[in-house]
């Protein structure tokens, strides 16, 4: 009896657990799929893991089979693994960058003393990221499927994972009905996200201009004060290098592989 008790209990955590995650992508993969996935590629894991034990000396040769077939698993996994992280951060970067838009449109119609419920269904018609405005739809459906606006509010909060979201929803379902200064919470709330922003960019210019100058300079200066110095030298033989060879190498090899390092850079700065 005790040890059916453990296992539904751990069977309700784990299938909470999945369903947490599929939630936070906005249900892009569904909890059963999840499950599925991860508890059959670590139950196909340990099989091998053992078979691949038992093999060494009875099999030797379907040992590597047996590990193939482990470490496919755990790049299953692995790769369910990233794919889940990065649909979450892109979930909540989509948030994020739109929560000025949502403030700037939800303070107006509270300080006029809308219902809540129709400042949610604006934000519906409000040009956003689709994964947003369907958050909002999401709740608007809620509400008219019998959900009160707080708790469906709440139900948001729970999908979506971005901070400064839950932040903005939480001032809302804990001021509604109790405070009339909604709107003057959220427009200091507003402030310092459009203060803390300015901070960033401004951040993220002086990195960016640093980078640029470094990217001149090793990109651009460089490789021609080497040709130049080739070109100059070889006659005198005193340069190890062929000046054309060194041209080839520095435009085909160096320039290229250098420039997508600064661009990738360059672009995980400006996201």
């Amino acid at each position: 009896m005790a040890i059916a008790n453990v296992i539904k209990a751990l069977n309700r955590w784990i299938n909470d657990y999945f369903e947490r995650i599929s939630m936070m992508t906005g249900y892009a993969v569904q909890p059963s799929f999840i499950k599925f996935t991860i508890l059959s590629m670590i139950g196909l894991s340990s099989v091998s893991l053992v078979l691949a034990l038992l093999s060494i000396r009875l099999v030797p040769k379907l040992t590597i089979l047996f590990a193939l077939i482990e470490i496919v698993s755990l790049l299953m996994i692995t790769m369910l693994g990233i794919y889940l992280v990065a649909k979450v951060r892109s979930r909540a970067g989509k948030f994020e960058k739109a929560i000025v838009t949502i403030l700037l449109t939800i303070i107006p119609l509270l300080a006029s003393g809308e219902p809540l419920v129709n400042v949610i269904n604006q934000l519906t018609m409000v040009r956003m990221d689709p994964e947003v405005v369907g958050e909002f739809r999401r709740i608007v459906a809620e509400v008219y499927g019998g959900f009160d606006i707080v708790n469906a509010i709440r139900r948001s909060i729970n999908r979506v994972p971005s901070r400064t979201y839950s932040d903005v929803m939480s001032i809302i379902t804990e001021s509604y009905g109790i405070s009339n200064n909604i709107a003057d919470i959220l427009m200091l709330k507003l402030d310092s996200i459009i203060r803390r922003e300015q901070s960033t960019f401004k951040s993220k210019v002086q990195t960016l201009s640093l980078m640029m100058e470094i990217y001149l300079v090793s990109v651009q200066l460089l490789p021609l004060l080497l040709i130049i110095l080739a070109i100059s030298l070889s006659p005198l033989g005193s340069f190890p290098i062929n000046p054309t060879a060194l041209i080839l190498l520095l435009f085909l090899v160096y320039m290229p592989i250098t420039g997508m390092v600064f661009y990738v850079a360059m672009s995980g700065l400006t996201d």
